[in-house]
């Protein structure tokens, strides 16, 4: 450029002292020369720095996205083999970006390459963010992973083979629901009848003394007597004829001669005061006692209606919910089922004699109008047992009439006996309302009796759920695992600084099978509405729960087939009480013990096993007729195949789903229903990370997932740095000068 200037200016001068020797005017054309090709170099030496500005700028773009993924290349091959997570690697990170950029600019050994846009290095550095231990980052990769797997795995494996039970499974749980409801009623009901009549007992028996002391024993008639002791107001009339002779003996007597029968007669008439003046005591306690209980039996008859209408409430309540709900919860779901169908038409008819135990208006009406009519007849006894004491006051005296005595007590006698063979202890009426009673109850005793063996039955499950948590005892080395695995949770949590609420799934068997049934049921309830909401896109949980299953460990099962058979030894189990024999069962439950989530597993299942098998047995009992008695039958049924079902799942790995489908259920389908119906949060996927953190030494805490890299690159320029950086404010450059250098930073991001 120079060269070319100098020879432009020597032409120049020679032309003008040419132009000088012909005019004056030719030197103004060499001027105006210059100032144009003045102008077109500035223009064209800003142009050729502005070309190679943004050439640099779409270099160092490309090379900054190009070397942090680079970086972000060296992930943790661990984490991505054992658990297709991603997380940078131990590297350093700063001095492998150092050596991509450097290595990016390492000049070529050929000395005939023009480097247009020659750059340096000014500074690089990294800023890490988003550890995999935080819930956000790991569930997107959960996502990203499980996406392609987990619906095709989930709709042909599980979702499949319970479409076809579903709405009998269904129906089975509202019965059982509706009849679990009705059954403490029913039995509270009956239990306040049978008090009604057992308080109507008491008060026609408390009665009792009053007939005593009125006649003891009963006769028809009574006969004279000798004066003696009285035992009872029939005694004073039956020595009244005796009283009466002694009393003229004396009367009429010899002047002379002492009175003979003095101390007998006044003897007789102080016991017969005596015995007299007990009545108004006996009536009183007799009228207090009665009153008392019968007062118990209208609260008994009452108690008996409120429950009733509490039953009948209930009853109808569920059939108007039954209205609103589908008979099939998967009638939505988009996949074909596995063979067979099972009607839930015996259940539907069931349902139909539901009304049998409800007590019509009618039989409570009639129970009711028989406590009025015994109280009518008690209201008779008072004024005849008062009667008879006025008319037996005549025996003090010389003038009593013998016949009225003896006619008022027996009459008295009969009254107060009549009221006591009707209502007293098997009284005919108490009897005959008792049938009643019992006309409804026809299957009670056999339903009690069924209640009693299902009762057993779960005992016996229960105590083999308390053999397997008792296998933990003793068990060092997996306590210290698992006190290990509780402290990288807990730091989890508090890195994530949630509260998070750790509710521990329920891992008992209850004893009342009521209980047990409907939770049992309630819990299948709960999976097909878990299956429903991830068959209509709730896809991640169905994820997480696919993700568990597929790269954790579950505890062998086979290893309880000994315990199961009612073994104690439980040597072969130590290497499967360590937290990597079981991890899934620790995800699902999170008990920090060696044998509580193997525990809990196993009462889950039976609880799922129960359910299934009570709806079999709803249809194979269901010719008993009474609802409660084929519930009960049902239960027991349900009960004892569950039991036979679970060593079968030892012994095997694998079950029948039913006895009316022939579907597989392995035991790791079960937990991964399991997770379904309660899986799916935060809990887990701590449980999960401090899992990895266990068995593989990663804390996934401190491994990070994001990175930002800032890079800064120089440039010398060629022309004029003052006019690039004085154009720079008003073309808006992302980059400043610096002398004769051109500098930019540029961010790139790379996240896995």
């Amino acid at each position: 450029m120079r060269s070319i200037f100098s020879s432009c200016l020597v032409s120049g001068k020679s032309r003008k002292k040419q132009r000088q020797g012909k005019g004056k005017t030719e030197g103004s054309v060499s001027i105006f020369l210059i100032m144009v090709l003045a102008f077109v170099f500035l223009f064209t030496a800003v142009l050729i720095d502005y070309a190679r500005i943004a050439a640099f700028n779409v270099q160092e773009e490309r090379l900054a996205r190009a070397s942090v993924r680079s970086v972000m290349s060296s992930y943790d091959v661990e984490l991505r083999e054992k658990y297709g997570l991603f997380a940078f690697g131990e590297s350093d990170g700063d001095m492998l970006l150092s050596q991509v950029l450097n290595d990016n600019m390492h000049k070529s050994g050929r000395s005939d390459v023009f480097n247009l846009v020659p750059f340096v290095l000014e500074t690089s550095s990294l800023k890490w963010s988003r550890p995999l231990g935080s819930y956000d980052v790991v569930s997107r990769q959960i996502l990203e992973e499980m996406k392609y797997k987990a619906p095709v795995d989930f709709a042909l494996e599980l979702a499949g083979k319970f479409k076809p039970m579903s709405g009998v499974m269904a129906e089975a749980s509202r019965v059982t629901e509706l009849l679990s409801k009705l059954q403490p009623l029913y039995d509270e009901r009956e239990e306040a009848l049978d008090l009604m009549l057992e308080r109507r007992r008491q008060a026609a028996e408390s009665g009792r003394r009053l007939l005593q002391s009125i006649m003891d024993p009963l006769a028809e008639t009574i006969s004279a007597s000798s004066l003696g002791s009285i035992q009872s107001a029939a005694d004073i009339p039956a020595q009244y004829s005796d009283y009466l002779g002694k009393y003229y003996d004396d009367l009429y007597r010899d002047s002379k001669k002492p009175a003979k029968y003095t101390y007998q007669l006044s003897l007789y008439r102080s016991r017969t005061t005596e015995m007299l003046s007990r009545f108004p005591g006996l009536l009183t306690a007799f009228r207090e006692d009665h009153e008392r209980s019968m007062e118990g039996a209208n609260e008994a008859i009452k108690k008996a209606e409120q429950l009733n209408d509490e039953m009948r409430n209930i009853l109808e309540q569920s059939r108007m919910e039954g209205v609103n709900l589908s008979n099939d919860p998967a009638n939505d779901w988009d996949i074909p089922g596995s063979s067979g169908e099972i009607s839930s038409d015996p259940l539907k008819k069931l349902r139909e004699q539901e009304d049998a135990l409800i007590l019509s208006s009618t039989d409570l009406s009639q129970m009711e109008n028989s406590i009025s009519t015994q109280q009518s007849a008690y209201g008779a006894i008072e004024p005849i047992v008062t009667g008879m004491s006025g008319v037996l006051y005549e025996a003090l005296s010389e003038y009593g009439d013998s016949y009225q005595m003896i006619s008022s007590v027996l009459e008295a006698s009969r009254v107060v006996n009549n009221y006591l063979q009707n209502y007293g202890k098997k009284g005919s009426i108490i009897v005959s309302d008792l049938a009643v009673i019992e006309q409804h109850r026809s299957s009670d005793k056999e339903r009690k009796q069924l209640e009693r063996e299902a009762k057993s039955k779960l005992g016996e499950a229960k105590a083999l759920l308390d053999k397997i948590r008792m296998m933990g005892n003793g068990v060092t080395d997996s306590l210290t695992s698992y006190q290990t695995l509780r402290q990288y949770y807990e730091e989890n949590i508090a890195f994530n600084k949630e509260l998070v609420s750790d509710s521990l799934v329920k891992s008992e068997v209850s004893t009342n099978p009521y209980t047990a049934g409907s939770s049992a049921m309630e819990d299948m309830d709960g999976i097909y509405a878990a299956m429903g909401g991830i068959m209509g896109g709730a896809r991640d949980r169905l994820f997480q729960t696919e993700y568990s299953a597929f790269y954790f460990q579950h505890f062998d099962v086979s290893k309880l087939a000994t315990l199961a058979k009612g073994s104690e030894g439980t040597t072969e189990l130590t290497d499967q009480l360590n937290p990597q024999a079981q991890e899934l069962e620790y995800i699902l439950y999170g008990f920090h013990n060696p044998a509580g989530n193997v525990a809990a597993a196993y009462a889950e299942i039976f609880a799922m096993r129960l359910s299934i098998r009570t709806m079999e047995g709803f249809i194979e009992k269901a010719s008993l007729g009474n609802p409660l008695a084929v519930l009960a039958a049902a239960l027991l049924y349900g009960i004892q195949q569950a039991i036979q079902d679970m060593l079968l799942l030892c012994e095997k790995n694998s079950i029948t789903l039913s006895k009316y489908l022939p579907a597989q259920l392995t035991y790791r389908d079960h937990l991964r229903l399991f997770m379904m119906l309660h899986g799916g949060g935060n809990v887990q996927l701590s449980r999960m990370l401090a899992l990895i953190r266990l068995n593989t030494g990663i804390n996934p805490d401190e491994r990070s997932t994001y990175v930002s890299s800032n890079i800064k690159l120089g440039m010398r320029l060629w022309f004029l740095p003052g006019v690039v950086k004085l154009l720079d404010y008003s073309a808006g450059y992302s980059g400043e000068v610096q002398g004769s250098t051109y500098m930019r930073t540029v961010q790139a991001d790379f996240s896995y």
